[in-house]
């Protein structure tokens, strides 16, 4: 009994869950009608990705859903062709359909995520042919088992192999490689632990429609219609081919979109594909137009890989330019974008000046309290330097405890702002201590014919200078007044 009672709440749970699923399925497995040839089977299946994607995110949690899917199927199967078969006979028919299509999506389900399971890290490049393969190989065990199991039960009459696997197998395979990236975005929504083994790949749904976006789908598909009008007009069947020439459209979207609308656009390509080819009577071309879906779709993927790689990109770019301990510029990063400041300020006939920090005495900050204080007080002093800035004014380190920053402003202004930062950071004190901290700072305006390092070269010089004045201050302090 402690069992049941542990069942029962769970199957409550759940229970909308695995109704959802069912429907779903059965929804997508009469649109296979559209191009269906023999029961069970057809030239598009897109129960095959609701199958893969549902076995690869729940595992064994959604078996039981997808037998009764299959099982449902079967029945409904017999009163559309009025095949008058036994209950027994059915029972035995949607059994065995359905153990040899779970088993087979679900072993290609195990098998891919157990791979991605072993990946210490995965890329969109990585993802991609990993899915392709299984998806691909999954299909092709799910057609020798599909048919073997429906013609043993006698829900199919016997037929060559040669003449029913191929159409079977591009059937489940449009349905897996073209629909099941984007069950796997809807399912994602909900299973956070989906998106570590994504490659990379955001599904979350856009803020707000756009526009553009229903352009550039309503282009691809108004470009599928001339094809298939064209093909039905003329009745030439090399007027299909012309359907490989849309990955272009398509290929538009996936590099200008977000990887949902990217699988939504191949979702709605591939269902207005089957619309087209069961309205207007295209049978005979209906493998040529399933083979450019698969190619196309394929293509897509890969295709996805190219945003991901570009913010890939950006994140070391910036990762290169930023210090890792302080997060501020690093010195050849804070160069670079001086160069590009100073250029734009020469155009404009603006003012700049290329400040010089030094911590006083950081030497000795390392030598009392260790260097991961030292570490804590650096990024303290570039915190405060940070809050003080404008924007577009930058700020890097040097090395060491040097820095520097490029303000736009004249030599008195950055004047003011040197006395300025100095205050501040005097107000600081060393972590975890009452020591205050203190910095030295040199400061020389760029002149209209001044180039960074002559400026780097007059501040570095007016810090030297600035070190000594107070090393002189500190060694000879002014006499006492007498009383």
């Amino acid at each position: 009994m402690p069992g049941r009672r542990r069942l029962l709440p769970c199957v409550a749970r759940h229970g909308p869950r695995h109704l959802l699923l069912v429907l779903a399925w059965l929804a997508l497995w009469r649109l296979s009608a559209l191009m269906e040839f023999a029961p069970h089977a057809s030239l598009w299946f897109p129960p095959s990705g609701l199958s893969f994607a549902a076995l690869l995110v729940l595992g064994w949690r959604a078996l039981p859903s997808l037998i009764v899917s299959c099982l449902l199927a079967t029945l409904w199967v017999d009163q559309l062709y009025a095949m008058h078969q036994s209950a027994r006979e059915l029972l035995t028919s949607g059994l065995a359909f359905g153990l040899a299509h779970c088993s087979a999506y679900g072993v290609g389900a195990w098998a891919l995520r157990s791979t991605l399971g072993r990946q210490a890290e995965i890329t969109t490049l990585t993802l991609v042919p990993l899915f392709l393969v299984t998806a691909c190989l999954s299909a092709l065990a799910a057609t020798f088992m599909g048919i073997l199991a429906l013609e043993m039960t006698g829900l199919l009459v016997w037929t060559e192999l040669s003449a029913i696997w191929l159409p079977w197998w591009i059937g489940d395979m449009a349905g897996v490689i073209v629909l099941a990236p984007l069950f796997l975005a809807a399912l994602s929504w909900r299973y956070a632990a989906l998106s570590p083994w994504l490659g990379g790949l955001d599904f979350q749904l856009p803020h707000r429609p756009s526009v553009a976006f229903i352009g550039k789908l309503l282009l691809c598909l108004g470009l599928l219609s001339v094809v298939t009008l064209g093909d039905a007009y003329t009745q030439d069947p090399d007027v299909a081919f012309a359907m490989f020439f849309l990955i272009i459209p398509l290929m538009w979207v996936v590099y200008t979109e977000s990887a949902f609308r990217s699988a939504l656009s191949l979702a709605m390509f591939a269902l207005t594909t089957a619309l087209w080819v069961a309205g207007l009577g295209l049978v005979e071309q209906s493998m040529t137009y399933q083979f450019a879906l698969c190619v196309i779709a394929t293509s897509g993927y890969f295709g996805f890989a190219v945003p991901a790689l570009t913010a890939r990109n950006r994140q070391l770019s910036e990762l290169a330019s930023r210090d890792p301990l302080t997060g501020v510029f690093t010195r050849r990063a804070f160069f670079d974008k001086a160069v590009q400041v100073h250029a734009e300020a020469q155009r404009r006939a603006s003012p700049l000046a290329l400040l010089v920090l030094d911590m006083d005495h950081f030497k000795r900050i390392n030598d009392s309290y260790g260097h991961d204080v030292g570490d804590q007080t650096l990024i303290l002093l570039c915190h405060t330097v940070l809050g003080t800035l404008a924007p577009g004014q930058l700020f890097g380190r040097f090395g060491g405890d040097e820095f520097l920053l490029l303000l736009d402003s004249d030599l008195d202004a950055a004047q003011e702002s040197s006395d300025h930062l100095q205050q501040q950071i005097s107000r600081l004190r060393v972590p975890g201590t009452q020591q205050p901290l203190s910095a030295t700072i040199g400061v020389a305006e760029l002149g209209p014919e001044d180039t960074l390092a002559l400026a780097f070269r007059r501040a570095d010089l007016a810090l030297l200078q600035a070190k000594r004045g107070r090393r002189k201050q500190t060694d000879n302090p002014p006499a006492a007044a007498n009383g």
